[in-house]
């Protein structure tokens, strides 16, 4: 149903809780009491038809007995009261709703039953749906915690959607640490209704939402997720961690929101397609949310590191190269305004060496001059607390100078104790902070991504010829041997036969069937290239270890060949084996 009645459940005038408690540790007492501490400004019907009163407000025997109009429903009672009291809230004219209560098609066929008919129910009435089995929302904006969750968030611009609501309290908790805030904070449990694409769709529309961020296990409508991701990427960035990469991964996803994770590969190019970054971790998609709830997004990758102790400068480089990059080489009148303000013994190179006596004034000294240069995209500060180095001092420093400026700059204060009272006083200022060098630089270049993938969305594909010659006749019979077969799959090579019948570019293949042939088939292809088996009783040749990639040389060939048959008669030595 798209965005359609989704701003009656982040913006409702009246919310009715069904399910109502005063029970210590229930859900439905949290939820209250969230809900009156979040301090809401609309009204707030309890609803229970055992109880007069709960939490000093009056409560409703039904909903349907409400005098007024009901923007948003929340119901935390058992799943399989949920179906007829949906139908009573299409029946008031409740236009939204969330749905707390688990045991639905996690739980089986009984609970897919029952999700079934909370959705007819709602479809017929023009009700939407968040949920069920999920935390709830929290808009601090607003000043509404529907969600059993243990905190309120602090104000901010990051939206936050989540698949877990495991994971929803293990960020807000970080983000409470951490001292940054969130416009939306949403746990979209199984989805009966409103999914991933019509939130990206609402919440791309809302100015108060500068980034959004996702947790992902399964994914529903695809067609409808891609085209809100790449509409929505283009002004704000999208990061997702999406779990269920390994079989095991895709079996626990499956039990905990009742849908299969998919194939990880074809998210991977889906992403990128959208203009979406992917993290890996959960550490990684916290990283990513300091970054941009704190700053300005760079434009490159071209990173300054500023460094009082040489070790953690070089394991920035390290990191850097580890992904593809390098510390960008400070121009002659750079390195001329440095020489003014360091002392001589300084590294006059990047990472910039600033010597373990540094100042907070000559750490500003140089953070100012490196802010100021244009071969820097980004700066990174690396602190390590050494007796003649004042990590507090230098935080103090770096928050009354560069507070204000919308440029790239975060911090790496290394250490524990020493460093604490530091990075307070830099989140307080809203300078990003991480744990080490490593960190840092992984959210810097996943931001970089973002601005890479964005080019790649903007990119207008060439057009194709106004006459593609279609084979139809080889097609089919192309088609008819492969459902001729006792499997019924094509290899490699006939699927792209069967491309090419339909006027589809395809990549040279050709197959070898010897060492010596492969080295003579590389030889007329060019290198680099790839070599795969081919077989039709190994369809997954990564399992089988049967892809080697970037082969260079004809030794590489040679090599290649004789691993691939190797690992193939491993896999499963009954079947014949040919290599492509």
């Amino acid at each position: 149903m798209g965005i359609y009645n989704i701003d009656r459940i982040f913006n409702p005038g009246a919310i009715a809780v069904i399910g109502a408690s005063e029970k210590a540790d229930s859900v439905g007492s949290t939820l209250m009491l969230n809900l009156i501490q979040s301090g809401f400004e609309g009204e707030l019907f309890p609803v229970n038809p055992r109880r007069r009163t709960i939490h000093g407000l009056k409560t409703l025997p039904s909903i349907l007995k409400a005098e007024h109009s009901i923007d948003l429903a929340v119901i935390a009672t058992p799943i399989e009261t949920v179906p007829s009291i949906v139908k009573e809230c299409v029946q008031k004219g409740v236009k939204g709703a969330i749905i707390l209560s688990a045991g639905g098609k996690e739980a089986g066929t009984k609970g897919q039953e029952i999700e079934a008919q909370i959705g007819r129910y709602a479809r017929e009435g023009g009700l939407r749906i968040i949920g069920p089995n999920c935390l709830g929302i929290i808009c601090p904006q607003r000043n509404i915690n529907a969600s059993f969750a243990a905190h309120m968030p602090y104000k901010g611009n990051l939206a936050f959607i989540s698949q877990s609501g495991a994971i929803c309290s293990a960020i807000l908790d970080l983000s409470m640490q951490e001292g940054f805030g969130f416009s939306h904070f949403v746990s979209i449990g199984s989805m009966v209704d409103v999914d991933f694409g019509d939130l990206i769709d609402f919440l791309g529309a809302d100015p108060q939402v500068s980034s959004i961020l996702l947790y992902i296990e399964s994914l529903t409508h695809v067609r409808k997720f891609m085209s809100a991701a790449r509409a929505v990427s283009r002004s704000k960035p999208i990061i997702v961690l999406k779990s269920g990469r390994s079989p095991a991964g895709t079996k626990a996803a499956a039990s905990h929101t009742g849908a299969m994770a998919g194939e990880d590969n074809v998210y991977d190019a889906a992403f990128m397609r959208a203009g979406i970054v992917r993290v890996d971790t959960i550490g990684e998609l916290f990283d990513c949310a300091e970054l941009m709830a704190r700053q300005p997004r760079p434009t490159g990758a071209r990173l300054a590191v500023i460094t009082n102790a040489g070790g953690p400068g070089v394991m920035a480089a390290d990191v850097l190269s580890r992904y593809g990059s390098e510390p960008a080489e400070p121009k002659p009148e750079t390195l001329a305004k440095l020489d003014g303000v360091l002392p001589p013994l300084w590294s006059r190179s990047n990472p910039i060496d600033i010597l373990g006596d540094a100042s907070p004034e000559r750490f500003a000294a140089a953070v100012e001059i490196c802010v100021g240069a244009k071969e820097f995209d980004g700066v990174l500060v690396i602190l390590s607390p050494q007796a003649m180095t004042d990590p507090t001092a230098v935080a103090q420093m770096l928050a009354s100078s560069f507070q204000k400026k919308q440029y790239p700059l975060f911090t790496a204060w290394m250490g524990g104790v020493d460093v604490a009272k530091g990075k307070e006083i830099l989140n307080q200022a809203g300078i990003p902070t991480y744990d080490t060098p490593e960190d840092a630089i992984r959210a810097f270049l996943y931001m970089v991504d973002y601005s890479r993938n964005l080019k790649i969305l903007q990119e207008i594909p060439p057009k194709l010829p106004r006459s593609i010659d279609f084979d139809r006749r080889q097609a089919r019979k192309l088609i008819d041997t492969a459902l001729s077969k006792s499997k019924p799959v094509m290899t490699e090579l006939e699927s792209k036969a069967l491309l090419a019948a339909y006027g589809l570019p395809v990549i040279p293949t050709q197959v070898a069937v010897s060492a010596q042939e492969a080295v003579q088939l590389a030889g007329q292809i060019g290198y680099p290239l790839v070599m795969k088996i081919l077989s039709p009783d190994i369809l997954h040749k990564t399992d089988a270890h049967g892809i080697r990639l970037d082969l260079r040389t004809e030794a590489d060939v040679r090599k290649a060949y004789d691993e691939i048959v190797a690992n193939a008669k491993a896999y499963d030595a009954q079947e014949p084996i040919s290599r492509g």
